[in-house]
């Protein structure tokens, strides 16, 4: 038995020298990331949300990790010229992209010729934040509830307009979502940004936009906007008074657009678990709270693994609707 005891603690003890000589390696790699600059790819233009928001979690990771993060905006084809130059790039943790699902899980679902494949090409490291789609009109607006919208929708098949920021984006599909949930056909105004829309709603060029909480949070508060109703699964601390979808019978319209931080395929393993333990930090940070705050943007955080389930599920429920909307890239 004595020997036996003896065997089995020589073979268990031999075991942990082995465990710890792979991880020492992976630790190691870990700690000593990064060597040097990083290079943060955002697929949008500069002054958006994302832009904004890439530039306020690059400033805490190089305050985290001692070297710079510098920001470079890409922007046109809805993210996906960013996206399939990331796809390429090298995978030694040197460049990072922060996106939203745009190019991730929308782009590939409406055009047949991307060149890149977010599921081979890409890998999450997490979410960062959240924000959900308002549906909104002009404060002087007949429309009082979501439930007019679907009333006149139904009166006037064909002939109810609502404003977006682009074709294929979330805003877009929550409100195709629940176009097909109400079942009533509606026409898609997409305008060149979140401006440009309430400028339109407040110009009753079209009936009712579908926007972002940072777009609208000011016309909101100022009273120029009314808010019908919330994507979100809860009603928004802020405005506690809209109801969400699910609220006015449409739950399958439920949706809460993410931004999160991505990496070429291959990046070491060390690197990508780095990177989420400092963005987990940064969304701990009192300054980058604050910060957020004052965007109207939901600290949200995820990592990899989690990070990706919500990427498949976005995939199940933006390919269902893309193809009953028959959306195109292009339109």
């Amino acid at each position: 038995m004595l020997r036996g005891a003896q065997s089995h603690w020589r073979l268990s003890a031999a075991a942990g020298v082995l465990l710890a000589s792979l991880v020492a390696p992976m630790s190691a790699a870990a700690q000593s990331y990064p060597s040097g600059p990083v290079k943060v790819i955002v697929p949008f233009g500069a002054g958006g949300a994302t832009d904004i928001l890439a530039r306020i979690f690059s400033e805490r990771l190089q305050q985290g990790l001692g070297q710079s993060f510098t920001v470079e905006n890409r922007g046109g084809a809805a993210g996906q010229i960013a996206a399939a130059a990331v796809a390429r790039m090298p995978n030694d943790g040197s460049t990072v992209m922060f996106t939203t699902a745009a190019p991730i899980t929308i782009a590939p679902l409406m055009n047949e010729k991307v060149n890149y494949d977010p599921r081979r090409d890409i890998v999450p490291i997490a979410v960062v934040a959240v924000q959900p789609v308002w549906l909104v009109v002009n404060a002087a607006s007949p429309l009082k509830s979501a439930a007019d919208i679907v009333q006149k929708a139904k009166e006037t098949p064909g002939k109810l307009t609502y404003g977006t920021s682009g074709v294929g984006t979330e805003l877009h599909l929550a409100a195709e979502a629940l176009s097909r949930s109400a079942g009533i056909q509606m026409v898609h105004v997409p305008f060149r940004g979140g401006g440009d829309v309430i400028t339109a709603v407040m110009g009753q060029q079209v009936d009712f936009a579908a926007l972002s909480t940072a777009s609208i949070a000011g016309a909101l508060r100022q009273g120029t906007l009314r808010a019908l109703a919330v994507s979100s699964p809860q009603r928004m601390a802020d405005f506690p008074g809209v109801p969400t979808f699910a609220e006015i019978g449409h739950a399958k319209a439920t949706m809460l657009p993410w931004w999160g931080m991505m990496a070429p395929a291959g990046t070491p393993q060390p690197v990508i678990a780095r990177l989420t333990q400092e963005l987990e930090k940064a969304t701990k940070d009192d300054v980058v709270r604050e910060r957020m705050k004052a965007t109207f943007v939901q600290i949200d955080f995820a990592g990899p693994q989690e990070f990706a389930r919500r990427i498949e599920a976005e995939t199940t429920l933006y390919g269902d609707i893309i193809r009953s909307a028959n959306i195109k890239f292009g339109q």
